[in-house]
């Protein structure tokens, strides 16, 4: 069985998979660094365009957090808080030399893509080279800086904003879930997994997610009906009960936040159930992921690595 490849999707965008385009390749000889399609470390081009990075601050640094720590005022120390981690900043330094024409109008473009109002994909390659990193990132309050080196070239400076602080793999993963049987199912059952395994051959229902990064990466859950009231759990205590959908009924739910819309954003908040609870992938690991209902629908699972 073939799975769907899913595309990019974010919750700051209209209701699709939105199409990143190219993303690049890891092994270039240049570390790749590219904002909303524009490549800002390509070294020598045939144009003349000589442009480089120089340094990228943030990327590779450990978000801000914030401990909520509250100073207790007749003992000793402070009461913990629920510490969360704040938006990255992502500063970019970099040069370029050639043509006169070639100059003005890469400078045009990285002033254009400084003044973003809504977020747009960067895309850095690691040390490694082999994978490629990425993040939603707008403009922040200190955009562009330019500094002429006479008529020849220019450094330049983009200071970015990340509201989501983790990085995440440029490559989706996904998995295609649909029921064992399409009829119906009677009696009562219960959301329980059972902590052992048996070989055994593929079953439909189940799909094994990873997750090689180290934070915990979060999963979107395309359901596409005729579906009835279904469960989908991680076998650790993690749930998700939606309502019954029927034939061309299509939700998206966020695992994550225990978001779901339906096309054009359109909130379906009704749709899930009491008893669901949020469902992350843990950093560095694998589990298999559950279906369980009736009906000839699916629900298409799409998650990426994440780190921070």
């Amino acid at each position: 069985m073939t799975t769907p490849t899913l595309r990019r999707y974010d919750r700051t965008f209209d209701w699709g998979y939105l199409d990143t385009g190219p993303l690049p390749s890891p092994g270039r000889g240049l570390i790749p660094v590219v904002l909303d399609g524009l490549w800002l470390n390509t070294g020598d081009t045939d144009s003349g365009l000589c442009a480089v990075v120089t340094s990228v601050e943030g990327w590779l640094d450990s978000p801000p957090a914030n401990g909520n720590d509250v100073a207790r005022t007749i003992s000793d120390g402070a009461a913990w808080g629920p510490k969360v981690l704040g938006a990255r900043t992502v500063v970019i330094h970099g040069a370029a030399v050639g043509p006169r024409e070639e100059l003005a109008r890469f400078r045009a473009q990285l002033a254009a893509r400084a003044a973003y109002r809504d977020p747009v994909l960067l895309a850095i390659g690691t040390m490694d080279g082999e994978t490629v990193q990425t993040a939603d990132v707008r403009a922040g309050t200190d955009s562009y800086r330019h500094q002429p080196l006479g008529s020849a070239g220019f450094r330049w400076q983009l200071t970015l904003t990340a509201a989501d602080p983790a990085l995440y793999d440029g490559t989706w993963q996904a998995a295609r879930l649909t029921n064992l049987t399409e009829g119906e199912i009677t009696g009562r059952s219960y959301p329980r997994e059972f902590p052992w395994r048996y070989a055994g051959s593929y079953v439909p229902n189940s799909a094994v997610l990873r997750n090689g990064g180290n934070h915990d990466a979060p999963v979107y859950a395309l359901y596409e009906g005729d579906l009835s009231q279904t469960t989908l759990s991680d076998g650790h205590g993690g749930i998700i009960r939606l309502a019954g959908l029927d034939a061309g009924v299509t939700i998206l739910v966020s695992t994550a936040t225990l978001t779901a819309e339906a096309p054009g954003g359109l909130s379906r908040a009704s749709y899930i159930l009491p008893g669901s609870r949020p469902m992350l992938l843990p950093p560095a690991s694998s589990g298999r992921w559950y279906l369980r209902g009736t009906g000839r629908g699916s629900v298409s699972l799409g998650w990426r690595s994440a780190w921070v």
